[in-house]
């Protein structure tokens, strides 16, 4: 990979950002569900990322 991309791989900062935006997305069903989608976009990257699909 080169050094001048925005992305570096990092698995286990991905893994930990799916887990923490699955909790809050959990969070925002409970108390404001239609804000749900806010959550969407750093739960699904953080999955690609961790599986290295990115």
């Amino acid at each position: 990979m080169k050094s001048n991309e925005e992305y570096s791989e990092n698995r286990s900062r991905d893994w930990m950002v799916f887990i923490v935006s699955t909790v809050v997305m959990c969070a925002l069903l409970w108390f404001s569900p239609e804000w749900v989608w806010v959550a969407w976009p750093f739960q699904f990257t953080a999955l690609a990322g961790a599986l290295g699909r990115l």
